[in-house]
């Protein structure tokens, strides 16, 4: 099972700049999402997930890090990815399917602003 949190415009792009100093820049990563294991067997998760909103369902595969993730039990990743605001704001339901083919939707809660 798999637990899974969206945080829009963390703070994200600051952080992975300053660690990579000197070195490759990741710009625009605004959309921060932690994907826990919460089962008791390993799960493999690919780099990528649908969104479903009022637009239909738009498929985000150019998350950081690439590839296929290892998540042992207990244990939380982040994923980062560039998310257009507009199509955010419009976003319903995020979904994340791991190598088995097994499917794991997450409703977005939109804060309201005030």
């Amino acid at each position: 099972m798999l637990e899974i949190r969206a945080i829009m415009d963390s703070a994200v792009e600051d952080v992975l700049n300053f660690k990579t100093c000197c070195g490759a820049r990741t710009f625009d990563q605004n959309l921060e999402i932690h994907v826990k294991n919460t089962g008791s067997d390993p799960v493999v998760v690919p780099s990528r997930f649908d969104l479903e909103g009022g637009f239909g369902t738009y498929r985000v595969e150019t998350l950081i890090p690439h590839g296929d993730q290892y998540i042992a039990p207990g244990v939380t990743i982040a994923f980062y990815c560039t998310m257009e605001p507009g199509r955010w704001a419009d976003a319903r339901r995020m979904i994340f399917q791991d190598n088995q083919g097994r499917s794991y939707p997450v409703d977005i809660i939109h804060e309201q602003k005030e």
